[in-house]
């Protein structure tokens, strides 16, 4: 009987995307499964138009300071994840985009070769199961 040797799993690069509301939570565990994995981690925040333009018809504000807003908090998730990424000794890449989740993501596997999807487990994962060509993994 002929033996097969293993070989280990390789994400060399991995995306974790978030939106506003995401959970700080899964910060550390996507920067834990790059170090196992030697990976490194490129971090998408999206700004959800759809989301801006709801939350502004809501509140009555208006749509340039929720904006504003909402991307000030997503570079301040931004960089803290980069600050624990950078202390576990897993590089990173920061980027911000406007646009619908499944597309933007979608993009960034293209362009930056990405191996592998971390996201939150929400709704919008289910999209992302469906249309990406890598695997996806809920934290």
């Amino acid at each position: 009987m002929e033996t097969k040797e293993f070989t280990p799993l390789e994400f060399p690069r991995i995306l974790l995307y978030i939106v506003d509301n995401t959970d700080q939570a899964i910060f550390t565990p996507a920067i834990q499964f790059c170090k196992l994995f030697k990976s490194q981690l490129f971090v998408l925040f999206v700004l959800e138009e759809h989301r801006i333009s709801k939350l502004a018809s809501i509140t009555h504000e208006d749509i340039g300071s929720i904006k504003k807003r909402i991307e000030e908090e997503g570079w301040e998730m931004l960089y803290l994840i980069e600050d624990e990424a950078v202390e576990s000794g897993v590089r990173t890449s920061l980027h911000m985009e406007n646009g619908q989740v499944p597309r933007v993501v979608k993009k960034y596997l293209e362009n930056y070769k990405i191996n592998l999807i971390l996201v939150r487990k929400r709704e919008e994962t289910k999209k992302i199961f469906v249309s990406a060509n890598v695997p996806v993994i809920g934290l």
